[in-house]
């Protein structure tokens, strides 16, 4: 059994595939893609550090090439735009997986102030104002404790 051999290929430059591009060849897309994909990929989830999103920001990088390649800069390299394509892309994607509030501080505070505090918090015992009185109970409590009289037992997790 003898291996066959592929047959010898002529290795076409960035800019000749670009050309080939230009006219709509979708094999110099093929191998642009086979080119700096991993490369990409790399970049990219070195950024997201999530594997769908950099595998969606990388296909992105590729489609707008196909569309941008009539187009396309002359002076600069394909390797250069692919990178720059992709770390735009790459932050279009960490600002809308952020939250809106960490973006706009007066939504921040618009949440915070519509938010109840925790009944736990220092905040909540500021909201009881008069009427839960301003100091705590004084004395030791231990659980199960009872209260003079008919109220419930007294729990250290009470206070």
């Amino acid at each position: 059994m003898s291996a066959m051999l592929e047959p010898d290929r002529p290795v076409l430059s960035d800019a000749e595939l670009l050309e080939r591009l230009a006219r709509r060849d979708s094999t110099a897309l093929i191998e642009v893609e086979r080119r700096h994909w991993s490369s990409l990929y790399a970049q990219v989830y070195a950024m997201l550090v999530e594997s769908e999103a950099a595998e969606r920001v990388v296909r992105e990088v590729f489609a707008q090439l196909w569309f941008a390649a009539e187009r396309f800069p002359l002076k600069r390299s394909l390797w250069t735009w692919l990178r720059d394509m992709a770390r735009e892309l790459s932050r279009a994607e960490l600002a809308l997986a952020a939250p809106s509030t960490q973006e706009n501080p007066s939504i921040r505070r618009l949440h915070e102030a519509s938010t109840p505090p925790h009944p736990g918090s220092a905040a909540a015992g500021s909201d009881l104002g008069a009427d839960a009185g301003d100091e705590l109970p004084s004395g030791r409590y231990r659980q199960g404790e009872k209260v003079d009289g008919d109220g419930p037992p007294r729990d250290a997790c009470a206070w």
